[in-house]
């Protein structure tokens, strides 16, 4: 028998939107009910007509088929339901709340996934269509991480789609070796190392890629004709996904000629006349093709994929309000965990304290919609922003709330920290307590004595050391932690502080302790960083600029405000300022710290940039958005990390990240082994819930994010650059980098690519850097070098311990409230 093209037509359904508003008109989800309710009526009508095309659907549940679409068109929801019964339509998984769910925690992950199948709002896809759920989700913006192989197949569901494409709307098409002609066009097996589960995986393309085609049937012939060249012709299947409010499916307005020229352009009805002539297509459904066609290799991804910027989480990521949203989210789950230490003897937990931290949860599943943190470039759709930050502020009251009432003060002079285990287990997941050192920062209340000692629970006096900062004082002193230790201290008012048996010293242009030593040129630049007597910098280690006009702006004196060796810890505080066109200053500060007995430096920065007038943006998008912005605004690198870490094709650079599952993973920063990509403008698949680090196989460097600070789920963009056969990279925490999109090697004309990237036919590839524009970002790093590939056992323990900080049981009369028991908005929703 000759083999057939299979081609199926997905629809992805979602009503709430990070570039336009909540009303059902053009400006909200109004384009939504307009265009689904045209492809159900070309369906309808093909139908009537005899013939058999289908329609693949995924819904998110609870902003749409759950709140939305009853109130505004339940017609909606009952034409699907017809289709699924009469007219075999097929409706897969996304999530319930159209998750970030690369960002979520186990539970968090499951709940979403459980919900979207049957809930008690009766929105699951199994309340709403029954029996003819298929088992393969479709992730909301293609959003993959490799824990997720596990828990999938702990929600019932099998196999997976994502993009295969050849242009930045992709999914993992650049990650792999090219596949064959065969292997693009039928289902393959996922799987991860270390994971013993697997996924059946249906790549998938969108209507970019037809448009790189020009039109389906020529698409579907170039298909029939290398198909038919196979030394064993197969079977190949076409599943063309795209938005279902996405304007394609209802044709562009474009002059009759070239419609008549490309059936493309007449939407959905143009792409079936097309191609139904051909006696060697039919069409189909994912899961019928499914039934009686195998997978037919088995790949690994170790890149955490989605369909964002530079094939990944840039866009959901990079903006300022991703960060300040995410670390008020963070704050609320790190609550939730300190509660559950505290309560941890008990055998149940109090009934008003459970209900606070199930509102905190709940409300967190809301915020955890990928909307929130939006696609939309280079700035986020007011509205939504005010949305994600009242709930924001809700999850973190709620939690707080819940803490108070589950904690007491010690006695005045007295605190206790306590270790405990950073995350919630599952029976598919299984969090651990691990023992850490750390550097414990606590701010002291105005009342708090000049000078104390500090004294552990033994009456043993600990080295410590009291700072001022901008924002009162704080005490410093380095700690070890069992897991789930908890441990009491008091201060002596009548003591002095302790000397550590090897403390910091600081020079003019030094810092060092027993591991490390730091140096600086006579312009203040960081130049030098030795971890036992080994130098791991390159050059300028820390580089601190924008780019704005096209012109990179960089600090390049560095002004020391302040210079402290108090034994347990040695920093040193500096100021740098930039000017950019028209006379616009960018204010940095910075504070480098190293503490007696640990191997890492502690940066924390702070920046100001300046309010530049509006210009270059687009009126109409600028309507949905609720906002202007500055087009000039092209990168923010608050302080790039520079590491002397070299890569080359025989050993590449490696990138090993840490997920909220628990789960570590690895992918190497190797394209150009399979493709034109030699340098990385900018890679952001690397989930951060704690640390991300960088190897070269013999030498490493992690960087740790700080919950207390400001956290974010993918904080650190990286770039590469070659010099000959020779990679090297760079780390732009809470940054973002502009520049080249990939090269495609499976792409056609480019012309998808083109359309992409130079004609604004995708409003997510655009700079972010505008939304920074009159913004104040503030953030702490924890810096480690370590020795060999996969960063130890104890420095990720640590980045773990630094990133969630210890539970903190403060009294009322010498230490304050730690920053991560509150939160504040100020600014989200607003214009600068």
């Amino acid at each position: 028998m000759q083999p057939k093209i299979y081609i199926s037509f997905r629809f992805h359904g979602n009503f709430y939107h990070s570039y336009r508003g909540d009303t059902a008109d053009e400006l909200g989800f109004g384009t939504d009910i307009r265009i689904i309710r045209r492809i159900i009526a070309v369906l309808d009508e093909y139908n009537q007509r005899g013939i058999a095309v289908q329609g693949t659907w995924d819904f998110e549940n609870y902003f749409s088929l759950e709140k939305i679409m009853p109130e505004y068109c339940p017609d909606l929801i009952a034409s699907l339901q017809r289709r699924i019964r009469e007219n075999g339509d097929e409706i897969e998984f996304m999530s319930y709340n159209n998750g970030l769910v690369s960002a979520h925690t186990a539970r968090e992950f499951e709940q979403t996934m459980r919900r979207a199948r049957t809930n008690q709002a009766g929105s699951g896809l199994a309340d709403l269509f029954g029996e003819k759920t298929q088992n393969m989700v479709r992730p909301q913006e293609m959003m993959f991480t490799p824990v997720h192989l596990k828990l999938y197949k702990a929600c019932g569901i099998d196999s997976i789609s994502l993009y295969y494409s050849a242009l930045p709307f992709n999914g993992f098409s650049n990650f792999i070796p090219t596949l064959s002609l065969e292997e693009r066009y039928n289902p393959l097996t996922l799987s991860y190392p270390g994971i013993e589960e697997t996924m059946t995986l249906v790549p998938c393309y969108n209507t970019g890629d037809l448009a790189d085609h020009l039109t389906l049937r020529r698409w579907i012939r170039g298909m029939r004709s290398r198909q038919l060249a196979l030394e064993n012709p197969r079977d190949l299947l076409l599943l063309l996904d795209q938005d279902a409010d996405d304007p394609t499916w209802v044709g562009l307005a474009v002059p009759a000629w070239l419609k008549n020229r490309f059936s493309t352009l007449r939407g959905l009805p143009g792409m079936v006349d097309t191609i139904r002539d051909l006696d060697y297509v039919q069409f189909t459904t994912p899961g019928r093709y499914l039934q009686d066609h195998g997978p037919l290799r088995t790949i690994s991804i170790g890149q955490d994929t989605a369909d964002g910027s530079f094939d990944g989480l840039s866009s959901w990521a990079e903006k300022w309000s991703n960060h300040r949203l995410f670390t008020g989210l963070e704050r609320a789950r790190i609550l939730e965990l300190q509660v559950r230490r505290l309560l941890g003897g008990i055998a149940e937990m109090p009934e008003e304290i459970q209900s606070l931290l199930d509102e905190s949860f709940e409300t967190r599943l809301r915020i955890l919609s990928t909307t929130h943190f939006g696609m939309a470039a280079p700035v986020m759709n007011l509205g939504r922003e005010r949305v994600a930050r009242d709930l924001v502020q809700h999850a973190v009251d709620t939690a707080t709330a819940a803490f108070e009432k589950a904690s007491s003060p010690p006695a005045a002079g007295n605190f206790s920290l306590l270790d405990y285990v950073r995350g919630i287990s599952t029976e598919s997941i299984h969090y651990q307590a691990h023992p850490s050192n750390g550097l414990v920062r606590l701010p002291l209340r105005e009342q708090a004595p000049e000078r104390f000692a500090l004294k552990n629970a033994y009456g043993e006096q600990i080295p410590a050391a009291i700072i001022k900062t901008n924002a009162g004082r704080e005490l410093l002193f380095v700690d070890h932690f069992a897991p789930e230790e908890q441990k009491v201290y008091s201060i002596e008012t009548k003591g002095t502080a302790l000397e550590p048996v090897h403390p910091v010293s600081v020079t003019a242009n030094s810092i060092q302790n027993q591991f490390l030593l730091i140096t600086f040129d006579d312009r203040g630049q960081l130049t030098g960083l030795q971890v036992n007597g080994m130098e791991i910098s390159r050059g300028k280690f820390i580089e601190s600029a924008v780019v704005y006009g096209g012109r990179l702006y960089r600090v390049e004196k560095w002004e020391e405000t302040a210079s402290l060796a108090s034994g347990v810890v040695g920093l040193k505080r500096m100021e740098g300022m930039l000017t950019i066109k028209d006379g616009y200053p960018v204010k940095v500060e910075r504070e480098i710290l190293v503490a007696a007995g640990l191997p890492y430096v502690y940066l924390s920065t702070q920046i100001t940039y300046p309010r530049t007038p509006d210009q270059g943006f687009s009126r109409g998008k600028a309507l949905r958005l609720q906002q202007a912005w500055d087009n000039a605004w092209q990168a923010v690198l608050p302080c790039e990390i520079r590491p002397g870490l070299s890569g080359t094709p025989e050993n590449p650079l490696r990138v090993w990240k840490h997920n909220y599952c628990d789960h570590i993973s690895t992918y190497n920063l190797d394209y150009s082994r399979f493709s034109r990509n030699r340098e990385l403008d900018s890679a952001n698949n690397q989930i951060t819930h704690a640390w991300v680090a960088v190897s070269n196989g013999r030498n490493g460097l992690l960087l740790a994010q700080n919950a207390d600070v400001a956290s974010n789920f993918a904080f650190c963009p990286l770039r590469t650059r070659r010099r000959g056969a020779v990679s090297h990279v760079m780390l732009n925490p809470f940054g973002s980098y502009w520049g080249r999109q990939y090269h495609y090697q499976t792409a056609d004309t480019h012309l998808g690519n083109l359309l992409a990237t130079t004609f604004s036919a995708a409003d997510h590839i655009r700079p972010y850097a505008p939304s920074y524009n009159g913004r104040i970002q503030k953030f702490s790093l924890l810096i480690a070098p370590y020795s060999g590939d996969v960063p130890p056992e104890s420095i990720r323990f640590d980045a773990e311990a630094f990133a969630y900080p210890y539970v903190v049981l403060n009294d009322d009369g010498f230490m304050d409230t730690p920053a991560h028991r509150s939160w504040d908005g100020a600014g989200l929703g607003e214009i600068p």
